[in-house]
């Protein structure tokens, strides 16, 4: 069948053998993020919505798995996957009558994670991998580009989730720009802030691919580890640096139409192609 909706196996850092499930069109977001590696987002967009047919979604997945067995499947994509309203149905749909055995991850911006609704649909994931880079509005602001939305958003959001009834991992993502959120000062704030979270992991990650401004400078990784140490100073716990994209040694099959979808959201270099697909 031709697939337009899910993607991948994605060269991830982090899942292994992740299969991309996108919900939204391109570029969905209520965020238009300078770091983002899916490009600016041209169109804010604020209310959830079906963005595409929930059944051609739940069919692609379906038939893939008969092919592939991921690590995960992952919602992710051209956006902001908890706009979509279709989000916990298909959650559903993967666990209840596909019985997949695998796991379910969610990689969000956090801002909608204060809506009651969404963290309702999100319970059955494993995995759901929240943003949270700073707390201070102007540094939100610089990064996000936001207009109706505020880093309390955010701040509500994550507060949220880890007070709800979700039994899954968290793993928290901060994305550390050199020159915007890479002070003490920020670094202070969110260590007190986190003394207070539930989550099982702070993952400290930086520019690995091309994003939406150009002109961004990753941080150095000497600066990353400086950037832990300091955290842990502080109590933080469970603090890691995103590793490297490791080699497989059994490497994947290409699917077309999953490659094509992949390469389509973002840019990808040859050597993390050839660390997972088979020449």
């Amino acid at each position: 069948m031709k697939y337009k909706h899910v993607f991948g196996p994605v060269p991830s850092r982090r899942l292994g053998i992740s299969l991309g499930v996108d919900l939204v069109v391109n570029k969905s977001c209520n965020l238009n993020c300078i770091f983002c590696e899916c490009g600016a987002t041209t169109e804010i967009k604020e209310l959830r919505q079906s963005f595409k047919d929930k059944e051609e979604i739940k069919n692609e997945i379906k038939n893939i798995l008969k092919e592939l067995t991921p690590d995960y499947i992952t919602f992710s994509g051209s956006g902001e996957p908890t706009l979509s309203k279709d989000l916990g149905e298909i959650i559903l749909y993967i666990k209840n009558e596909l019985k997949y055995n695998g796991r379910i991850a969610l990689i969000t911006n956090s801002v909608l994670l204060n809506d009651d609704k969404v963290i309702e649909e999100i319970q059955k994931c494993d995995l759901i991998v929240p943003t949270l880079n700073t707390l201070r509005e102007e540094v939100f602001q610089k990064i996000s580009r936001s207009e109706n939305i505020s880093i309390e958003n955010v701040k509500k959001g994550i507060e949220k989730l880890s007070k709800s009834d979700y039994k899954g991992e968290i793993f928290l993502e901060l994305f550390i720009l050199e020159n915007v959120n890479d002070d003490e000062k920020n670094l202070e704030e969110l260590s007190d802030f986190l003394k207070n979270i539930r989550y099982d992991k702070l993952q400290i990650n930086t520019i690995a691919r091309m994003g939406a401004e150009k002109n961004l400078k990753a941080v150095s990784h000497e600066k990353l580890i400086s950037i832990k140490e300091f955290l842990e100073e502080r109590k933080v716990r469970n603090v890691e640096i995103i590793a490297k994209l490791k080699e497989r040694e059994e490497k994947i099959d290409i699917n077309t139409d999953l490659f094509n979808n992949m390469i389509e959201k973002r840019s990808y270099s040859d050597e993390e192609i050839n660390k997972i697909y088979k020449k």
